[in-house]
């Protein structure tokens, strides 16, 4: 099977690539790493990475002169086709009360830490400036292994019969 290493990037299309930059890097405490426009793409890219875990997001306004000022974006939401949030799993639960606390000493409004019931987790929630969904999920990883055990089990039982 193809491996994985966990990490990811998504690229976002922004209104104001400046606004949502300093939020980046307020909230995540990311560091600019690349600042492109590439010729004929109508974008401005930037790049944004987490030092300690390689996490990283770019973001890309619309760089044409004739676009309006928005982009011609509607404000984001998850309802509609495509990307619903982005989630930044943390390693522990107590990971969560971190980030709380420094959401609140940057006056992010977030939603505190939630409970999920149908994923045995738990996370907060919050929206950046373009109005996207964002959260920090700590995986309850036994929950997640016993459903795995279960999947495995309910597969070598079908191939025996």
């Amino acid at each position: 099977m193809p491996r994985l290493d966990g990490r990811n990037h998504i690229n976002l299309t922004v209104v104001d690539l400046d606004r949502s930059t300093d939020f980046y890097r307020a909230v995540f405490e990311m560091v600019v790493v690349n600042d492109v426009t590439p010729p004929g793409s109508g974008f401005r890219f930037r790049t944004l990475l987490h030092p300690a875990s390689f996490a990283s997001v770019v973001l890309g306004s619309v760089e044409d002169a004739a676009a309006p000022p928005d982009g011609g974006a509607e404000r984001f939401d998850e309802r509609r086709p495509g990307l619903h949030h982005l989630a930044y799993h943390v390693p522990e639960r107590g990971d969560l009360d971190e980030w709380v606390a420094h959401l609140d000493a940057i006056g992010v409004p977030h939603s505190g830490i939630t409970t999920s019931k149908h994923e045995a987790g738990s996370q907060i929630w919050l929206r950046d400036p373009d109005n996207i969904w964002l959260e920090f999920y700590w995986v309850n990883r036994d929950f997640f292994v016993d459903r795995l055990r279960q999947v495995w089990r309910r597969e070598r039982r079908a191939v025996r019969t």
